[in-house]
This record gives C-alpha cells, structure tokens and sequence, in this order.
C-alpha cells in the first residue's frame, strides 16, 4: 500500500521516542492518532541507528574503488607520505589489478583526508 502513507515529521518522531520511555507503543499510537506498526518502525529505528529518519543510500554513479583498494591506497600514502599519483597508480596495478585514473585516485585520498597530493607524471615534469 504505497499510497497509504503520510509525512511524519521529525520532531513528533522524535516525541514518540521520548514517549517511549514512560508508556508502550500502543499507547503512543492511541495517543497521537498514528498506526501500532508506525511508532513500532520509528522505535526500532531510533534504537538501531540512533536516527528516527532513514537515511537514503548514497545516489549517483558507484565507485570504481572498493574499501580494501581504498585502504590500500591510505596504507601507501601512510607508508611512504611523498608517494605521487602515478606511483599510486602502478601500485594499485600492480596489487590490486585495478585501473584507474589519478584523478580518481587523488579525488579518493581527498576524501579521507589527504589534501595536498597533487597529480604528478614524469612526463612533463619540470623544475
């Protein structure tokens, strides 16, 4: 019944919370006018993330790099601080048999935290 539904706000969500540490669902339910299963979703939420909104997952394209490519790359960068793109690269290539640009690479590290990598090749590179 997907036409069924109506918009809840957060705030009254987050009522139904604090109401559930003095009464029990079907309490709260008589009392604000929502169904049992409503205030029954909102509680379970609210007590396994600790958010009484769903999150939606992250949209758009996925990514090209796994979280084991992305730790290896932080690894790298952790191990050897003045790596360059291309070296990354060759690298994750190498072990990982992945393919990717450096801009992906530099966009990934930026990411987590890695501002000051900066796309360097050895062609064209001068002083």
């Amino acid at each position: 019944m997907a036409g069924n539904r109506r918009y809840i706000p957060e705030a009254v969500k987050q009522q139904w919370v604090t109401m559930s540490a003095q009464m029990n669902s079907r309490r709260i339910a008589q009392l604000t006018g929502s169904s049992r299963r409503t205030v029954n979703r909102v509680l379970r939420l609210s007590r396994l993330t600790g958010s009484v909104v769903r999150r939606s997952l992250e949209g758009g394209r996925p990514r090209l790099l796994t979280m084991h490519d992305v730790a290896f790359l932080v690894a790298c960068v952790e191990r050897t601080p003045d790596i360059f793109l291309s070296e990354l690269q060759s690298e994750l290539r190498e072990a990982r048999y992945v393919e990717v640009s450096q801009i992906t690479i530099e966009r990934t590290l930026q990411r987590h935290g890695y501002t000051h990598k900066r796309v360097s090749t050895l062609i064209g590179f001068s002083h």
